[in-house]
């Protein structure tokens, strides 16, 4: 059953700034979206599921979250512009100078909704002059929130979330993708098996969930240690990896550099990135 994240009344515990009211603005806004996907829930006959090409599905569902989300949006930021995966969100154009622009991902995991597998995200950011300002990643299976604001760290559900633990290799959850033909972008894609079967052969356990916003998420939450995916867009990772810098992670590219415009993310505990830059690098 999906059900609408814990947020707290106080705003102030999303986030300790005097603008966390855009931090639950857009987690309402998602919180709304969670209500069109409740008559979808399981593998329904009305999912519609089509193909935006191979391997990468759609469904009706995406559409309405998506719908939800600009709606809501739109209504308490007239002046922002806001882009959606699935092309349903209204993107404006001569607003207010400085107004920012939120990016939407309406089903962050489709395949695994698709599928009636409870692991999805809804995962909208606020962009200002070019840097992501705020993030909300919300799972409506589980009922949680991980929000972020620039500077004034990283909350689940209102709890401050913190990295604090050094891991090594052999003692920590990775997270990593199993790519489909023609993902892996930024590197040699035989390089990037070598590297994970590297982290296989070594790490306490690897796990691919299905959901990128997530799964950096849980890297900031301690639930992973780090998490490694080529391919990615913004509306992807923009929320998560706020929020897993806030917490005090790191997010970066394959090579330790920027994230690249063809979408290699790592984040990770901070212990622990070095040795996964240098097997994806091959350094």
């Amino acid at each position: 059953m999906l059900r609408p994240p814990a947020l707290p009344a106080d705003t102030a515990a999303l986030a300790p700034t005097d603008r966390s009211w855009r931090m639950l603005a857009a987690a309402l806004a998602g919180a709304e979206a969670i209500r069109t996907l409740r008559a979808d829930a399981g593998r329904w006959e009305g999912a519609a599921l089509e193909r935006k090409g191979a391997r990468d599905f759609v469904t009706a569902a995406d559409r309405r979250s998506e719908a939800a989300v600009a709606a809501s949006l739109s209504a308490a930021f007239p002046d922002h512009a806001i882009t959606g995966e699935e092309g349903t969100a209204i993107r404006r154009e001569g607003g207010r100078e400085g107004a920012g622009t939120f990016l939407v991902d309406p089903i962050d995991g489709t395949t695994n909704f698709a599928w009636g597998m409870p692991f999805f995200g809804i995962a909208i950011a606020l962009v200002e002059g070019g840097e992501t300002a705020a993030g909300v990643v919300l799972d409506p299976s589980l009922g949680e929130a991980f929000v972020a604001e620039r500077g004034h760290g990283a909350f689940l559900n209102g709890r401050r979330l913190r990295i604090d633990r050094a891991v090594a290799p052999e003692e920590a959850l990775v997270g990593a993708s199993l790519p489909i033909p023609g993902q892996v972008r930024s590197i040699d894609v035989e390089a990037y098996h070598r590297a994970l079967r590297a982290v296989i052969d070594r790490a306490a356990g690897v796990r691919r969930l299905g959901s990128a916003a997530l799964s950096l998420c849980y890297v900031a939450a301690g639930r992973h240690d780090a998490f490694f995916e080529d391919g990615l867009s913004p509306l992807d990772y923009a929320a998560a990896v706020l929020v897993l810098r806030e917490a005090g992670g790191v997010a970066t590219g394959f090579d330790g550099g920027p994230i690249p415009a063809t979408g290699a993310v790592l984040g990770a505990n901070a212990g622990l990135h070095p040795w996964l830059v240098g097997l994806l690098s091959g350094s």
